[in-house]
């Protein structure tokens, strides 16, 4: 089996040594990630200048590159430069992917990418304190999220996804242990609430950060809800075709076409 790794952490993420450790057994893995941070970049390619790759020792991998690109980027880059893959995963992240905004996570993104070129994949999250989503991981303990990514790409290897089914959106609670529950689940509404704000530098020109307040309610049957509240293992099937499954004459008559 041929499994392609990638993150948005970066090449020395140790979440990404974690997943090479947890998909060793299971088949060739080669890794290709930015070689640096590249969370919230969603689905963004490097079209403007050329991309630089950059072998890097990963103990376990087959062969790993970095590249100074998006992990959308890595994920193409991948693809032209070994070929197939029988699985791809995105993470081991360092912080949760959750909700509708999956679609501006790099990490989700990355197995979006992978799905679009017919790839099975994943994207597979930790919940940690946000201060540790700054580095590079040190001191997170990988061990519970690498069983399951071991276990469901295993069950994904053996048996494929269902119809309809292009990748899995999993999360783990920080606090979960192997015997914890894993629970199918469908994407949250929003887990975020953005905003702008201003500040002034020493020389009395303003300057914008983008900061959100952090949504605490979440709808039963949700991934945010699952993690949140129910302290359980989040998979979401995802289908990338986003056409709505409404009724496409009502929609005609709506908009009076």
């Amino acid at each position: 089996m041929r499994i392609l790794l990638t993150n948005d952490d970066g090449i020395y993420s140790n979440g990404i040594r974690a997943a090479v450790m947890a998909l060793g057994e299971l088949g060739e893995v080669y890794v290709v990630a930015p070689l640096f941070q590249r969370s919230a970049s969603g689905r963004a390619m490097t079209l403007h200048r050329p991309i630089r790759a950059k072998l890097v020792d990963v103990p376990g991998a087959k062969v790993a590159y970095g590249i100074d690109g998006t992990p959308t980027d890595c994920v193409i880059f991948a693809i032209a430069r070994f070929g197939e893959f029988d699985l791809a995963v995105s993470g081991i992240n360092l912080g949760e992917n959750l909700s509708t905004e999956i679609t501006v996570s790099g990490t989700a993104s990355a197995a979006i990418e992978a799905a679009t070129h017919g790839i099975p994949s994943i994207a597979m999250s930790l919940e940690v304190d946000w201060k540790k989503t700054l580095g590079e991981g040190e001191g997170v303990d990988f061990s519970v999220s690498a069983h399951f990514l071991r276990r469901i790409a295993k069950a994904v290897l053996e048996r494929g996804l269902p119809e309809g089914v292009d990748m899995l959106n999993v999360n783990v609670p920080s606090d979960a242990t192997p015997e914890t529950e894993i629970t199918i689940t469908r994407l949250a509404r929003k887990r975020y609430n953005p905003t702008i704000e201003e500040r002034v530098d020493p020389r009395g020109h303003p300057y914008y950060w983008i900061v959100g307040r952090r949504t605490t309610e979440f709808e039963p049957g949700t991934d945010a809800y699952a993690l949140k509240v129910g302290r359980k293992v989040s998979a979401t099937p995802i289908n990338i075709d986003m056409t709505a499954g409404v009724d496409f004459e009502e929609v005609k008559m709506i908009l009076s076409l």
